[in-house]
């Protein structure tokens, strides 16, 4: 369809009929509508809400005071260091408290007997 087609068939088209009461009040309607503003509709911006912000950076200030605090890193290091020195400590024990390996006359291997 081209445009002269197009023009034809629009113009072909009867109009509906408007009563006389309309066609008074639509210039008064047409001014009330350019004087009324068009409010724009601002995008949501989670990110920009103060409160959010506020939240965060309270959080991020109290975790750095309890890291001040605690020293989670040493207390870590400090722990593992103990564990350690425990195992090597008990190691020792057992190294200088066998007294003698011993058969089991039953059968089910060896016995690690401590000496009193």
């Amino acid at each position: 369809m081209n445009d002269l087609e197009l023009q034809t068939k629009l113009r072909s088209v009867p109009l509906p009929a408007r009563p006389d009461e309309y066609w008074e009040d639509f210039p008064a309607r047409i001014r009330i509508q350019l004087r009324q503003p068009s409010y724009e509709i601002a995008p949501h911006r989670p990110w920009r809400n103060p409160l959010v912000w506020t939240t965060g950076f309270a959080f991020a200030v109290a975790l750095f005071f309890v890291c001040l605090q605690f020293h989670p890193l040493q207390t870590a290091a400090a722990a593992a260091e103990r564990q350690e020195r425990q195992v090597h400590e008990q190691l020792a024990r057992l190294d200088a408290g066998l007294h003698r390996l011993m058969l089991n006359t039953d059968g089910m291997g060896y016995l690690v007997a401590e000496a009193n």
